[in-house]
């Protein structure tokens, strides 16, 4: 079955970061957990961690111009800020957020 073949691979490669939770977009902040967990348990002294969606474009030689820079700061978090946006309170959108 699929599960036997992705722990064959698992072992083979030691490529794979599995969850005990569905693939879904209500549980990225579980799959962003899993990830922010396993990179400081397995790669804990390395300089930087990049974490991408499917639906992400990414630019590396742009990102390690950048990150070889003196002028960047030790701590530093890139991603999309939105300011000023109220939360969408529509059950019906995946971007939800409940009021309690």
């Amino acid at each position: 079955n699929s599960q036997r073949e992705l722990l064959r691979e698992s072992r083979l490669h030691r490529d794979l970061l599995q969850g005990d939770f569905g693939d879904s977009y209500s549980n990225l902040t579980w799959k962003t957990l899993l990830l922010l967990r396993w990179a400081l348990t397995c790669c804990g002294g390395a300089p930087f961690l990049l974490k991408a969606d499917d639906d992400t474009f990414v630019n590396p030689p742009a990102i390690a111009t950048y990150l070889s820079s003196p002028s960047t700061p030790k701590k530093l978090y890139l991603g999309r800020v939105h300011w000023r946006v109220a939360p969408n309170r529509d059950p019906r959108s995946r971007h939800h957020v409940p009021a309690r």
